[in-house]
C-alpha cells in the first residue's frame, strides 16, 4: 500500500524548538488581545448607547438629574456630571484599544518573520496557520 504522501522526517535543532515555541507563545498572546479588544469595542458601544439615552432623556425633559447604576446601587447624579464621566471613559477605552492595535501589529510582524524561518526549515512538515482564519 502506497502512500502519495511522504512523511518526511525533519531534524529539529534546539534553536529551531525555540522559534516553535516563540510563535506559539506569541500567538497564543495574538488571540487575547484580539479578544481583549472585542471586549473594550462592545463596552465602547454600550457607553455610547448610554450617552445617546442620556442624551435623549435630558432633551425631552428638563430634568438636572438621572439615576447612575454603581454597584447594585442607583444614585442620583448630575446630568453633566455623567456625561463628562461617560465622555471620560469613552476617551480612555479609546486609547487603550488603539495600544492594543499597536501591539497586535508588533506581534504579528513578529510571527510572520518567524513563518518565514520555520516554513524555510520545515516546509510543508510543519502548519503554523490558525484554524480560525
Amino acid at each position: 500500500m502506497s502512500s502519495t504522501t511522504k512523511d518526511v522526517e525533519v531534524h529539529v535543532e534546539y534553536a529551531d524548538q525555540q522559534n516553535i515555541n516563540k510563535f506559539a507563545r506569541n500567538n497564543a498572546k495574538l488571540t487575547e488581545l484580539k479578544e481583549e479588544i472585542e471586549a473594550k469595542r462592545k463596552e465602547l458601544t454600550s457607553l455610547s448607547d448610554a450617552r445617546e439615552a442620556l442624551d435623549e432623556l435630558s432633551i425631552l425633559s428638563d430634568i438636572p438629574t438621572a439615576p447612575l447604576l454603581v454597584g447594585e446601587t442607583f444614585l442620583i447624579e448630575p446630568t453633566d456630571d455623567i456625561l463628562t464621566s461617560l465622555d471620560t471613559r469613552k476617551t480612555k477605552i479609546e486609547k487603550e484599544i488603539e495600544e492594543i492595535q499597536t501591539r497586535i501589529q508588533t506581534i504579528q510582524g513578529l510571527l510572520s518573520d518567524l513563518k518565514v524561518k520555520l516554513y524555510g526549515k520545515f516546509g510543508k512538515s510543519i502548519n503554523l496557520e490558525n484554524d480560525e482564519e
